[in-house]
């Protein structure tokens, strides 16, 4: 990979493609994941270093460089920036995430009389509202579409007894310093307005620009979730709410369809319940990942084709098979990077296990079950197979947030 063809102009023109598209749509785009180094930053905005330097490599040549292509690592992409007359940054996305995560769990919450658990309205309601982050939605919602999508989210799974008032999350959000609502006069925003006064001027609320930026990030999304979870809604059943609030998508690793992978028949059936023809067909669009196989053949040639987590190695039509297991899924709402390093060579059980967060590996490399039923062992790795260990953390955080024990990992 040369980066010597690259002008000025052809860094512009990839900021400029790259603001346009929005970070995660880029991204996924030209097969690139965050920045976790070196960050370009221009006019007051910051950039993935990498993605930049491979789309404007493209400009340059017709050649977009990959990920991978880039082996000299994130260091010669600086440099290259920095000779060009760029301003490159160590990222510093943690502490920003760790202002977000400290606001979440210090909410301001209220607690009705004779009964000292917090008020889950603030959490519910955003929980909702990162749902609409996660799915590209507008920033600020209207309040009628708040009032009718929050409220009986609030019925279903507020505190007992408790009234469903979603004008209360709408307004109060803002002392969390997360939230903004927008529409309503200032003669009138001393204190919070009533709800005839909200359905007279239909104001909008919703996370501010910079809260919005930063749940862009699968990671800080993740998190975010999983501290409001753990911090206000530890005793509410995690599948039946992320169903309601629209985040079904983070309770697999992998995105499997069914419980049982399968689609519920529709054949004819006779008096012994038996199929009297062929089973029935439709036709159907869909719109897949594009996955590198290359990628995948290499996982598992460098670990001989033999399970990672319980060693077994298959074989199927008198050859090696195993499956080439993606640690952060490439779906939404994951957005994982297809990369070496988001890769795990499996079989088909231990695939399904990891995928359906019934298994992970814990911060010191030993892969363990959720429940607490299985015995510690090692993940296997080899020396040529780097695994990023913020992927293991993701998907880590994925099983505490589904398994509803604080202890995993």
């Amino acid at each position: 990979m040369g980066l010597g063809d690259i002008r000025y102009d052809h860094i512009i023109a990839a900021a400029e493609e790259f603001r346009r598209l929005g970070r995660d749509t880029f991204l996924r785009t030209y097969g690139f994941g965050r920045a976790m180094s070196y960050e370009l930053v221009l006019d007051g905005r910051r950039y993935d270093s990498g993605a930049i330097a491979g789309v404007a490599h493209g400009y340059a040549t017709g050649d977009f460089l990959g990920a991978a292509d880039f082996s000299g690592g994130a260091a010669t992409v600086a440099r290259c920036l920095r000779e060009l007359g760029f301003v490159v940054e160590t990222g510093e996305p943690s502490s920003n995430r760790a202002a977000l995560l400290a606001r979440l769990r210090n909410l301001k919450v209220s607690r009705g009389p004779g009964n000292p658990a917090p008020s889950r309205h603030q959490p519910l309601s955003l929980l909702w509202a990162i749902s609409r982050a996660a799915d590209e939605r507008p920033r600020l919602t209207p309040w009628p579409t708040f009032r009718d999508e929050v409220g009986p989210l609030l019925v279903e799974f507020g505190l007992p007894n408790a009234k469903a008032t979603p004008e209360y999350p709408f307004w109060h959000l803002q002392g969390s310093g997360l939230w903004e609502v927008r529409g309503v006069p200032s003669e009138l925003a001393e204190k919070m307005p009533n709800a005839r006064t909200f359905a007279e001027l239909e104001p909008e609320a919703g996370f501010t620009a910079e809260t919005a930026d930063l749940l862009r990030d699968p990671v800080n999304r993740l998190e975010a979730i999983a501290t409001i979870c753990e911090t206000y809604l530890e005793d509410i059943d995690r599948q039946a709410l992320f169903a309601r609030t629209g985040l079904s998508g983070y309770t697999t690793a992998g995105g499997l369809l069914t419980a049982s992978g399968e689609e519920s028949g529709g054949a004819v059936m006779d008096d012994y319940e038996r199929a009297t023809g062929p089973a029935p067909r439709r036709e159907a669009t869909r719109s897949v990942i594009v996955r590198d196989e290359a990628l995948a053949r290499r996982v598992k040639e460098l670990e001989d084709n033999r399970c990672q987590i319980c060693g077994t190695a298959l074989r199927h039509l008198n050859r090696p098979y195993s499956q080439a297991a993606h640690i952060r899924g490439l779906g939404s709402p994951h957005h994982g990077p297809d990369e070496l390093q988001n890769l795990l060579c499996l079989c088909p059980n231990c695939h399904v296990l990891f995928d359906g967060l019934e298994i992970y590996v814990d911060s010191e490399g030993l892969v363990r079950g959720t429940r607490g039923d299985r015995a510690p062992r090692p993940l296997r790795r080899k020396p040529r197979h780097p695994m990023d260990e913020a992927h293991i953390a993701y998907h880590r955080t994925l099983c505490v947030l589904n398994a509803h024990k604080p202890d995993v990992g």
